[in-house]
């Protein structure tokens, strides 16, 4: 017991010898944390500067901190953004060796380690899939030096939305056209836009959009098949803003990604207005006003059809020599839809030609209504039929009627068979003279009664009679 308490005293004292430094040195660590994170926002922007820096800008896709490198690469630069403060990447070969900073000089690997990225490059890398293990920020980029690369020709200036765009990618072998007939299955083109989110302009947080996928096939806009030469067009039918066109190929052994500088898409030039008829005699006006001081007001082609109520269609077309104030004269047809259809041809001031499809136009003629005259105004023969009229009374459901009926059978019913069950006849029903007959029956015998002693001889003649009515008598008298 003794023993430990001496030992707990010493760990005391010890504690109390070395507070100091520890507090001097914390000190001391703090202007170096400061300092540190002024550098980390340095090394961050000298990173994301790098990207416009490299010498090419073919791509490996990097997906959850895995990437796959084909055979054809010779040089491969990976530019990985981590967070401040974390270590440097360690990269797993497809062998399972592992790469890290300390090592690269021995592996003839020329390794950057800043304190927010590290910036590697790779000779003539192992074929297969990779992975890097870090705190790695989405940002960051796998680019490739190979002789199969893609190739693209950038974007013409100043798009706007609803413009038809032709786009040319060739897969190259060094300075020759991949023959694409080596492969099976035909090549794909797959063309994105990503938004930059940008908070100033209106695609902000819109993501990506898919906006084509060109076959080398030999159909539509593409020119011949299995060429390794993509020709297309796309229509840029998404919301204005700022974009980062993005280009994918595919194959069995590699995939090559390549991204082009942001740009800004624009709304449509053209504007417009609807005025409508004031009577029925007048036609209604479409007027395109032009928005974009940057287009050629006198090159303008305005075409389109117009689908009328009555369901006929008419085409029109407008120019800026024949109708400079580029208003369209619609025939008044009644009311109903108005749907039209547009398409604009024209020039920037620099030359470029443009063709752009407008969203679907579209306005309702209600049907008119006029004030009705007075009623003195009109003739008597018409007052006559415009008369109030009494309404017809709804005599309603004959329920006594129904009641009556049902009552009446109910009755009916109950004699019959009172009689069937019975034996009776229907006189039996006349009780009142029953009553009658049976108060006169019971008068004659009292009148009888009292002349009994006359009559005694006529009584036994009208026995004897009635006697003779059921047996003959053929005894002869007495005297």
């Amino acid at each position: 017991m003794a023993n430990l308490r001496g030992q707990w005293w010493c760990v005391v004292l010890i504690a109390a010898m070395l507070w100091p430094a520890m507090v001097q040195a914390r000190q001391d660590s703090e202007p170096a944390e400061q300092a540190l994170t002024a550098e980390q926002a340095s090394d961050q922007a000298e990173g994301f500067a790098l990207l416009g820096d490299l010498p090419t800008k073919n791509q490996i896709p990097f997906f959850e901190n895995r990437f796959r490198i084909d055979s054809e690469v010779e040089t491969i630069t990976l530019l990985l953004f981590r967070r401040p403060g974390s270590a440097s990447v360690v990269l797993v070969r497809p062998d399972g060796s592992k790469l890290h900073f300390n090592t690269a000089e021995e592996n003839q690997i020329r390794w950057h380690d800043a304190a927010t990225y590290d910036l590697i490059e790779i000779n003539n890398p192992m074929a297969g899939p990779w992975q890097a293990i870090g705190r790695i920020l989405p940002e960051s980029r796998i680019m490739v030096l190979t002789d199969i690369k893609l190739d693209v020709d950038p974007l013409p200036a100043n798009l706007m939305v609803g413009e038809t765009v032709k786009v040319t990618a060739r897969l190259l072998n060094g300075d020759t056209t991949v023959n694409a007939r080596d492969f099976r299955e035909v090549l794909t083109l797959e063309v994105i836009f990503i938004s930059t989110n940008n908070a100033e302009f209106d695609n902000f947080g819109r993501g990506i959009i898919q906006v084509a996928t060109f076959r080398d096939d030999g159909r539509g806009f593409d020119e011949r098949a299995r060429d390794g030469i993509f020709t297309g067009e796309f229509k840029l039918d998404f919301v204005a803003g700022q974009w980062t066109p993005k280009y994918i190929v595919r194959t069995a052994l590699y995939t090559r990604e390549i991204e082009q500088e942001p740009l800004i898409l624009k709304p449509a030039p053209i504007n417009p207005e609807v005025v409508m008829a004031a009577t029925e005699a007048d036609s209604h006006q479409v007027i395109f006003n032009l928005t974009e001081p940057g287009v050629d007001a006198a090159s303008l082609l305005i075409q389109g059809r117009i689908r009328y109520p009555d369901g006929s269609v008419d085409q029109y077309a407008l120019n800026a020599e024949a109708n400079p104030d580029n208003t369209l004269v619609v025939l008044n047809k009644g009311f109903g839809s108005y749907i039209l259809e547009t398409a604009v041809f024209g020039n920037w001031q620099d030359g470029r030609e443009f063709m752009l499809t407008m969203p679907e136009l579209s306005f309702v003629v209600n049907q008119q209504t006029f004030a009705a005259p007075e009623l003195e105004q009109l003739p008597e023969q018409m007052r006559a039929d415009l008369s109030p009229v009494e309404p017809e009374v709804d005599p309603g459901f004959p329920w006594a009627l129904v009641i009556g009926i049902n009552v009446f059978i109910l009755i009916t019913g109950s004699l019959a068979i009172w009689f069937i069950m019975s034996g009776k006849k229907p006189a039996a029903l006349l009780f009142w003279r029953n009553k009658t007959v049976a108060a006169t029956g019971s008068v004659k015998p009292s009148a009888a009664a009292a002349g009994s002693t006359k009559n005694e001889p006529a009584q036994t003649k009208a026995q004897k009679n009635n006697d003779l009515d059921d047996i003959l008598d053929l005894s002869l008298p007495d005297d």
